[in-house]
């Protein structure tokens, strides 16, 4: 059982880890648990270059993951792979216990700790989309519908292809740019009637537009997906019109982890999509649990942010060991 300066950190994407390594530069002992077989979430998946990383130019949230997973290898941290959390409570002392299970360790893990940090990041909206449209999930199982924006880069469609791309968010902008620089044709069908994407990434999509390899049906929405013989699909909007397509891209923004049976008991506050609640320390509702990266900033989601938050909860907690 780890005790005294003991600190869990529950993911290991980019905030996870550099909440790990400033913990260790304050003399603590962070356990790095992470669920997949390696180090990087979301981060890991990207093939996109990360232009806003100071001192990486030219670099993808691939590259940006990995150099951060390296440097991490190269400290005595103990690193989890594989872990995931069975059952976290708080002691009537304030400590907290959490049971864990990791897949290079037989049976359930313990850990009592004052402070523990969640670095549990977000996923790809589209389960609900997935759910409510008819025929969505078996065409996806097909390799025809898509959730994320990893796929338009790879493998991405063939040239030619036209993509349905559902959503009107800075995500849905930005890739049907990039799918139509690469030879794609793309309809967004977006349910609003104005984007929720940035200007101008709206204004660089539209210069395809004008192009004739690129446009937008706004106000529209999808009622289910048909195979037409074996190459193409057609959409069946709620209008009664049917779009054709090669492909449907879902481009619905992000969940966050939040939402995982473990954390149940302690009641932590979200808003209104889930996102945890913190201060300016990074903490929660609860004391000592803290909660950094994407799963607690919904508004400024990104890598440089991420690791800016993990060295703040990081130094709040050393504080308050040292006190």
């Amino acid at each position: 059982m780890a005790r005294g300066n003991t600190v869990p950190v529950i993911g290991g994407g980019p905030a996870g880890m550099s909440c790990a390594l400033w913990l260790r530069n304050y003399g603590l002992k962070p356990v790095l648990i992470e669920a997949e077989p390696a180090l990087g979430g979301m981060a890991r998946r990207s093939p996109y270059p990360s232009e806003g990383l100071l001192g990486r130019p030219g670099e993808t949230a691939r590259e940006n993951a990995a150099a951060f997973a390296r440097h991490i290898a190269q400290l005595p941290i103990d690193v989890r792979l594989g872990g995931r959390p069975l059952e976290l409570h708080r002691e009537a002392d304030g400590r907290f216990h959490l049971e864990m299970a990791a897949a290079d360790l037989p049976g359930a893990q313990a850990i009592d700790c004052a402070a523990l940090v969640l670095a549990t990041g977000t996923r790809f909206a589209g389960d609900e989309w997935l759910d409510g449209v008819a025929n969505a999930r078996l065409l996806m199982e097909q390799g025809r519908v898509h959730i994320g924006a990893p796929w338009a880069r790879e493998p991405g469609p063939k040239a030619g292809s036209h993509v349905a791309v559902i959503g009107g968010g800075d995500n849905a902008f930005d890739v049907s740019r990039m799918l139509a620089e690469k030879g794609a044709q793309t309809t967004i069908l977006m349910r609003s009637r104005s984007p929720r994407a940035q200007p101008f990434m709206v204004q660089r999509q539209r210069e395809f537009e004008s192009a004739g390899v690129a446009r937008v049906l706004a106000g529209r929405t999808v009622k289910g997906l048909e195979l037409v013989g074996q190459a193409a699909l057609n959409l069946r909007l709620d209008d009664g019109s049917k779009l054709a397509a090669d492909h449907v891209l879902l481009l619905l923004g992000y969940r966050p982890n939040s939402d995982a049976s473990w954390l149940a008991g302690l009641n932590l506050e979200r808003d209104g999509r889930g996102y945890f609640i913190v201060d300016g320390n990074k903490e929660t509702s609860c004391r000592g649990m803290f909660a950094i990266g994407d799963v607690s900033d919904p508004v400024h989601p990104s890598i440089a942010t991420a690791i800016a938050a993990g060295a703040m909860a990081a130094r709040e907690i050393a504080k308050r060991t040292a006190a």
